[in-house]
């Protein structure tokens, strides 16, 4: 068996993708930017059609899907490892994660990594038998699926970007025309308050997953901002008969032992307005404040 072989393809792959890490993957990406459904962006792949990444907390699995006929080949679930930039970071911050697959003829290594809003997985095969050792690496995208009976693989409800270097012999698909962007998909990002020296809330991160929605909050504090961590997020619609995916604004409630912090979002031209009210548990006076952000 080959360890070495397989391992220093692993090892350069990570290296190839932490290069542009600075300017590709998801801003103060963590474990929970990994979790979720992920389908290759090229339906016709001959190698992973699609992974699943789950866990809570620390604790993160991963199952993968190959390119099989009539249908696709499931590989299971096994343990992933959370990789953090520091012996002293905590895992849930890691912003990549390894899964290794054994088979009796190969063992195969995936490393996952996001790259803006895609996830990146490099599969280091190293076979068992005097096959050579293979590298891959694949692009997924995160999306709300439905499976049509009479298909095998899973069909995407929101729109996909195809890489034209994947089709070399067929022009890029625009299937924004088919599926647009919902209202909610919009709300989805990182965003920064407009005034830099704002002494509440500084950023804001938020989450869609079809009709399901979190968000993250930082408030200014010296001398990093205080991260308030996920909660869930409601959508907030204009009428009760509309699907949840036509709101353009979502209400988030933050519960601490100091205060309870509840939170309209709306989104309007690109821009996000925030009004948020605190109502304090000790004897401080409530308070209301709107904030604005930009992407």
């Amino acid at each position: 068996m080959k360890l070495p072989a397989c391992f220093s393809k692993l090892a350069t792959a990570s290296l190839i993708a932490a290069a542009g890490l600075a300017a590709a993957t998801t801003a103060s990406a963590d474990l929970s930017d990994l979790r979720g459904t992920w389908v290759n962006i090229d339906s016709n792949t001959h190698g992973l059609t699609k992974v699943v990444i789950g866990g809570d907390g620390a604790v993160v699995s991963m199952t993968a899907w190959g390119s099989c006929s009539p249908s696709d080949c499931a590989w299971g679930e096994v343990p992933a490892t959370p990789l953090t930039s520091s012996v002293s970071a905590s895992p849930v911050t890691a912003d990549r994660i390894v899964a290794l697959y054994e088979k009796s003829y190969k063992m195969s290594i995936l490393n996952a990594y996001r790259s803006g809003r895609n996830l990146i997985v490099d599969n280091a095969t190293d076979f068992k038998d005097n096959r050579a050792d293979t590298f891959h690496s694949y692009t997924f995208k995160r999306l709300p699926i439905f499976v049509s009976p009479a298909l095998t693989r899973p069909i995407a409800t929101n729109p996909i970007f195809v890489n034209p270097s994947l089709l070399p012999n067929r022009p890029a698909i625009n299937l924004n025309l088919l599926t647009p962007t919902t209202n909610l998909d919009k709300l989805e990002g990182v965003w920064k308050n407009v005034d830099a020296n704002t002494r509440g809330i500084t950023r804001l991160k938020i989450n869609v997953d079809g009709a399901n929605v979190k968000a993250k909050a930082w408030g200014s504090c010296s001398p990093t901002d205080c991260e308030w961590g996920w909660t869930p997020a409601q959508p907030l619609t204009a009428s009760v008969s509309d699907p949840a995916t036509s709101a353009n604004s979502i209400l988030a409630v933050w519960d601490s032992s100091i205060a309870k912090r509840s939170a309209i979002m709306t989104q309007s031209n690109g821009m996000l307005t925030l009004q948020i009210s605190t109502v304090y548990k000790d004897s401080r006076s409530d308070r209301l404040n709107t904030y604005v952000f930009k992407q």
